[in-house]
This record gives C-alpha cells, sequence and structure tokens, in this order.
C-alpha cells in the first residue's frame, strides 16, 4: 500500500483542513485592501485580479519579518506534523525572508482554493436532503437543471470520498510546501549548530561545577558522618568536629549550588565562588579530618598566582583529595603545589587500592578541559604502586 493511500485511513491524513482554516484566517487582515479593489470599475476578471493582488502584496510583506517565520514553522510542526527545527531568534538573511513570503502567500491561496472545493463537495453531499424533504424537487446541480430522487445518495457518498481525497493529497502538498519553504538554510543551520553548540558547552561547564563542588562535599561529609557515627559515645568531642567539619562543607556547597541554579535560571546576580590556591590548606584539613593522611607542601608565591590558573589549582587538588578519599590505598597522600616564575605544577600522590586503579573518570574528563583551555597539561594514571595526579600551567601565554 503507498503512502498517500496509507494517509486515506489516518486521521492526521486530513491536517490539510485546520491548516487551511488557519491560512484563511492569516489572510483576513487583507481582505480590506481586496475590497478597495474590487471597487474599481471594469470586468469581472479583471475585479477578482485587482482583489488578489494587494491580498498577495500585503502577505508577502508580512512573510519577510523574522517572527512570521518561526510562527509559520511552529504552525507547520503543531498542524501538520511535521519536524522542522525552530529558527530561532536571530533576524534571518533575506533569501530566508523570501522563502518565508512565498509560503505565507502559497498558504493562503492554496487554503482559499482548498476551502472553495471543500464547499462545492459540500453542497453535493448534502443533495439527498432535496430528495428526502420531497420527491420531484428541481434544484440546480453543477449548471445543469436536476430533479431530485434516489440517484443523489450515490451521488452524495462519492463527493464525500473525492473530499476525503482532496483533504488528504492537500495534507501531502501543504507538508511538502512547509518543508521546501520553512525548512533551515545553510546560513540557519550554521546558527543552530552554533546555538547547540554552546548549550552543550553550557551544560559541560555546570556538570563541572557540580561535580567539582557537590561531589566533593557529599564525599568528604558521608565519610565524616560515618565516622562520626562509629565515635558517638567513645569520643563525643571528635564527632562534634566531624558535624562541624559537615555544616562548614555543606554551607560551602550552598554556595556552589546556588550560583549553578543562578547559570541555570540565568540569573545575573549569581555570582561564582572565588576559591583559590590560597585555601588549598582548608582542603587538607578537611581530608585530614576525614580519615586521609595529608602531607601538603606549597612553595612558591601561590597568592601571586593569575586568578584563573589559582581557581583551576584549587579544582586540581579538590579532584585529587576526593578521588583519594573514594579510592586510595593505606599510606599517606601528599599533595605538592609549586608556584614558579613561569609555570604552576601540581601533584596529588596517594596508595593504589588493594584491587587496583580505581578514579572518577568524569572528574578527570573535566580537569582536562580545564588544564587544556590554560594551554596546560594534566597527566592521570598508576605510577608503579602509586596513583599519581599531575598538571603543569604555564602562567603566561608564551610559556
Amino acid at each position: 500500500m503507498s503512502g498517500f493511500a496509507r494517509s486515506l485511513l489516518r486521521p492526521d491524513g486530513y491536517r490539510s483542513v485546520p491548516y487551511a482554516l488557519l491560512g484563511m484566517a492569516l489572510a483576513l487582515p487583507a481582505m480590506p485592501f481586496a475590497l478597495v479593489a474590487a471597487m474599481f470599475p471594469g470586468t469581472p476578471r479583471l475585479l477578482f485580479a485587482l482583489a488578489l493582488v494587494p491580498v498577495a502584496t500585503v502577505l508577502a510583506a508580512a512573510g519577510l519579518s523574522g517572527p512570521v517565520r518561526r510562527f509559520g514553522v511552529a504552525v507547520a510542526n503543531a498542524v501538520l506534523g511535521t519536524e522542522l527545527p525552530s529558527p530561532g531568534r536571530a533576524r534571518p538573511a533575506w533569501p530566508d525572508r523570501l522563502r518565508s513570503a512565498a509560503w505565507l502567500v502559497l498558504h493562503a491561496g492554496l487554503s482559499g482554493l482548498l476551502l472553495v472545493i471543500g464547499g462545492v463537495l459540500v453542497l453535493g453531499m448534502l443533495t439527498p436532503i432535496l430528495w428526502l424533504s420531497g420527491d420531484g424537487r428541481q434544484f440546480s446541480f453543477f449548471g445543469t437543471n436536476a430533479v431530485a430522487g434516489a440517484w443523489t445518495v450515490p451521488v452524495a457518498l462519492g463527493m464525500l470520498a473525492l473530499a476525503l481525497l482532496v483533504a488528504a493529497a492537500a495534507t501531502r502538498v501543504f507538508r511538502a510546501g512547509a518543508t521546501a519553504l520553512l525548512s533551515p538554510s545553510a546560513t540557519e543551520r550554521a546558527a543552530l549548530a552554533e546555538r547547540r553548540s554552546a548549550v552543550l558547552a553550557q551544560r559541560n561547564r555546570l556538570a563541572r561545577e557540580l561535580h567539582d563542588s557537590i561531589g566533593h562535599t557529599l564525599t568528604t561529609s558521608t565519610i565524616q558522618a560515618a565516622a562520626a557515627a562509629d565515635l558517638v559515645e567513645a569520643d563525643p568531642a571528635q564527632v562534634r568536629r566531624a558535624l562541624g567539619t559537615i555544616e562548614e562543607a555543606s554551607r560551602s556547597a550552598l554556595e556552589d549550588l546556588d550560583h549553578v541554579l543562578g547559570l541555570l535560571r540565568e540569573e545575573p546576580a549569581a555570582k561564582a565562588p572565588t576559591r583559590t590556591l590560597a585555601e588549598v590548606d582548608v582542603l587538607a584539613v578537611r581530608a585530614r579530618e576525614a580519615g586521609l593522611d595529608v602531607r601538603l607542601a606549597v612553595t612558591g608565591p601561590v597568592a601571586a598566582l593569575p586568578a584563573a590558573v589559582s581557581r583551576e589549582g584549587y579544582r586540581i587538588v579538590q579532584e585529587g583529595l576526593t578521588n583519594a578519599l573514594r579510592h586510595a590505598g593505606p599510606g599517606a597522600v601528599d599533595v605538592r603545589v609549586e608556584a614558579g616564575p613561569d609555570r604552576l605544577g601540581i601533584a596529588v600522590v596517594n596508595a593504589l587500592p588493594g584491587d587496583g586503579p580505581r578514579t572518577g573518570r568524569r572528574g578527570l574528563a573535566g580537569l582536562a578541559e580545564r588544564v587544556e583551555a590554560l594551554r596546560g597539561e594534566l597527566d592521570a594514571g598508576p605510577d608503579g604502586q602509586q596513583w599519581r595526579l599531575s598538571a603543569s600551567i604555564p602562567l603566561r601565554a608564551g610559556a
């Protein structure tokens, strides 16, 4: 069975009817121009032509605007079931505007033609009423005099079948026209790809923010809560210290979460937390309170580092300590931060767990993107019986 034949059996094959009604509604604002044109004297054909010209002109002018193009795409998708991508808010180029104008004119013109044909067919379907109201009634049937009789029943059924065929065919024509005239051009496809890329980049940024801040806090808080539960009777003072660490970490996580939610809501007032390597000792203290034996060594003027480098350095140490809390084997965790004249070097080294290396792949992928954006290098992997996370970031573009 062909696609057209199958469309006759589906209700969505007759979407041309509401689409045509909408097309006539779009043409209503231009109708006064047609009435003015029809007031000029002349032959009936000339009057008809004069009535169509101003209507088409007004519709074409309206179709040149960007909102009309977006409206046309939305209507085609909602009524005809097409899957055209939205052209966005950017101002369309002139070739796309002309295609929108052609769509609006053809939409209104084909809609009027379909409604005229449909009206004639509906009148044919109503002829049995004349026969049922009394035999012998005469009426004009397509320009000829006819007498109502039983023959009107099969004629009405034929008219109904023809109306369904016309409506189904018009649906396919409308869909083809909308696809040809409202589908994105090469310029619009490039703009769509750019918008998708920006959205994906923003999503990746938010994912990194959540992983770096919330993930680290949840790891620390979970370990501290478990330790506090074991010591609640034996060492109340240690429990109080653990609860204090959880409170401080949770407050920090709330600041990060508020920042991320502000980005999602596009709130300009949401400020990013400014944690830098000047606070790396706080990370070490929290990790120690969570049970890690952290040996921190900081050399060089860390406070004088560029803000962007210092922020990313903080995240690198944070990720290294978070992974050590989750997966490190027994032994100390060495954290070294070296702020040289040209480069920042960071290394987080811990023993491998007994069942082999395990680490957060999402976190490392995010770190690699951050370091690469600063033209630095990141390396993470087993080094003998240890796991080493190291980064080297230049402090100047040419370094």
